[in-house]
């Protein structure tokens, strides 16, 4: 009996109340244990390496996540302070660690090239000496110049404070020159490529996982386009993402961005600095500004030090790089902007560079597309592909969850060939998931005994005798195609002879509402399928005069009756309750 079926059966018999609490007694419990396998299902998935990798778009962000890096560039810095004419102090005076102030800014890039060359925002690798800096450094230097006036001042004079300097350095009050040296860049892969790192701070991280920028190979500057391709040295083959066509994105496109926001860093251990963050955004507008940049303006969450991070469309392609936000006075939000990717691609296209997927870019996409395949011995597959990148790029030590897992993964699979079965890598099946599908499937097919046992009961029910006009009717009785009992007798009208209940019962005196039945219709045979599929011949009665219909009442199951009748004469049903009078008051 298929569901459909079973519905009807069990809608058309209201008077039946043995078997519905237990049908839905039953029912709950199946789909409670239903929802049970499929939240062990689910969190058994949930712990795979790479998330919800049978999403197109979570597989195209895992397979661009090794090629974004985080950019720290420092700029050496020293301030002059005029405290009278004649009287100039440079800071720091302490020159043990250096002669000036290194202020870090930290950004985010990504690899487009397989020999180094990475795209970023041009503000992340070549800041500029504005307030923003200058605001920087007045930060760093003013406790120093808090304890050379406090040292100085004569006695009895109040002390100073470093956040007074700082006001007063920011407000001119107090004069200064500001001096910056030419910025450095440093470019450290991700945990996505190297793994959790061993390091207790970043400066003693591996020599191989980090390299200086040693050239600016293109830019278009903050104040016009804002994006920068640079080279770092690595000595190996560097993953990378390709760029895609921004004139393409339009409004309500979702983005996926990866970056290294400030606001993530709760620690300062390397393995947390160095582990990108991936947010959603949404498309808001396309636009142009003065100086003719085409800009991506978006919503959601865009923060400090994902400058110079990738904006990736559904395919993994990079289409934007996030550049700007403008706050208002007061204001606890902002908007963001991304540069658009066309304004990388022409500095790409200046500078010849070849930005086909290197070596270790195309192993990687084949394994991942083998590791989220649901195809014959892919496991096996992935693992060997795995494997090779393990082997070939001894740093990559992301790969490590991924080559155990397909490795435990290739060990359960079984494939059969010439009608025997092998050890080798087959069905993408594991041995928990194929447990709980099989006792997925068993409990299935006891709901479905359940139900056949219920329509057989039911069956045997109705091919009982049915009350009619309150006396046992010995008349043989067949099913309708609904399912319903119909006795053999000339006043019988179904639903299926034109839906009665869209009618209702027809006035004294009139006639039959047309389209029901034709005045002279002489018997006809109608095939009729049952609940459990045969055919059963189904007579329809002759024609009826209209004038014995006057004597006869619709109820509400859409059948007529006379107005005596205790059961209705076709589904059994209880005659319906006269309307109660109510007293009205005057």
């Amino acid at each position: 009996m298929n569901e459909k079926h079973a519905s009807a059966a069990i809608a058309i018999a209201p008077h039946t109340k043995l078997r519905l609490p237990s049908i839905r007694i039953f029912s709950v419990v199946c789909a409670l244990l239903l929802t049970l396998c499929s939240s062990v299902l689910t969190a058994y998935a949930d712990g795979q390496p790479g998330g919800n990798i049978t999403d197109p778009v979570v597989r195209a962000v895992d397979i661009a996540k090794p090629s974004v890096v985080r950019i720290i560039t420092a700029v050496a810095s020293r301030l002059t302070v005029h405290f009278a004419p004649g009287n100039d102090v440079v800071f720091p005076q302490n020159t043990s660690n250096g002669n000036s102030y290194l202020i870090r800014i930290s950004g985010s890039g990504t690899f487009i090239t397989s020999k180094g060359d990475i795209l970023t925002a041009d503000h992340v690798v070549n800041p500029a000496q504005g307030q923003g800096l200058q605001d920087a450094l007045y930060m760093r230097a003013a406790e120093d110049v808090a304890n050379y006036m406090n040292r100085n001042v004569k006695a009895g004079s109040a002390q100073v404070t470093a956040t007074q300097v700082a006001e007063a350095l920011a407000s001119a009050q107090l004069q200064s020159t500001t001096n910056f040296d030419k910025p450095i860049s440093e470019v450290f892969l991700s945990t996505d490529y190297t793994g959790p790192l061993d390091a207790t701070n970043i400066g003693n991280i591996a020599a191989n996982l980090h390299a200086s920028v040693d050239s600016i190979k293109q830019e278009s500057a903050v104040d016009q386009k804002d994006v920068a391709i640079i080279h770092a040295a690595f000595t190996f083959d560097t993953p990378s993402v390709q760029l895609g066509d921004s004139s393409m994105v339009q409004q309500q496109d979702v983005l996926t961005i990866i970056g290294f926001p400030g606001n993530g860093d709760v620690s300062h251990k390397p393995t947390d600095l160095l582990t990108s963050s991936v947010n959603k955004i949404i498309v808001s507008s396309i636009k142009t500004t003065d100086n003719g940049a085409p800009v991506i303006q978006v919503g959601g969450n865009v923060e400090h030090g994902d400058s110079g991070g990738p904006a990736l469309d559904s395919k993994g392609n990079v289409v934007g790089i996030v550049s700007f936000g403008l706050v208002s006075p007061g204001s606890t939000g902002g908007t963001s902007f991304l540069q658009a990717s066309n304004s990388a691609r022409e500095l790409v296209q200046s500078l010849a560079l070849n930005t086909t997927p290197g070596n270790f870019q195309q192993l990687w996409s084949n394994a991942f597309t083998d590791y989220a395949a649901n195809t014959p011995n892919h496991w096996y597959k992935a693992r060997q592909e795995f494997q090779q990148l393990a082997t070939n790029y001894p740093s990559f030590k992301a790969i490590t969850p991924y080559l155990n897992y397909t490795t435990t993964q290739a060990q359960t699979e079984t494939t059969t060939q010439s009608g025997s079965t092998t050890d080798k890598p087959g069905q993408p099946f594991s041995i928990l998931g194929l447990t709980l599908m099989i006792a997925s499937l068993a409990l299935l097919a006891l709901l479905a005994v359940f139900l056949f046992g219920v329509a057989l009961r039911l069956r045997k029910k109705k091919a009982q005798t049915v009350p009619f006009n309150g006396q046992p009717d010995s008349t043989p009785a067949t099913h309708t195609r609904a399912g319903a009992l119909v006795p053999q007798t000339p006043l019988t009208l179904t639903q299926e002879d034109g839906d009665m209940a869209a009618f209702g019962a027809p006035p004294p005196g009139s006639t039959m509402p047309q389209g029901l039945l034709p005045p002279s219709t002489p018997p006809v045979n109608i095939p009729s399928t049952t609940q459990q599929g045969t055919v059963i011949p189904f007579t329809r009665p002759a024609a009826i005069p209209s004038s014995t219909l006057t004597s006869y009442v619709c109820w509400r199951c859409g059948h007529l009756n006379q107005p005596d009748t205790r059961f209705c004469g076709i589904c059994g049903e209880p005659a319906p309750q006269p309307p109660q009078r109510r007293q009205v008051e005057q």
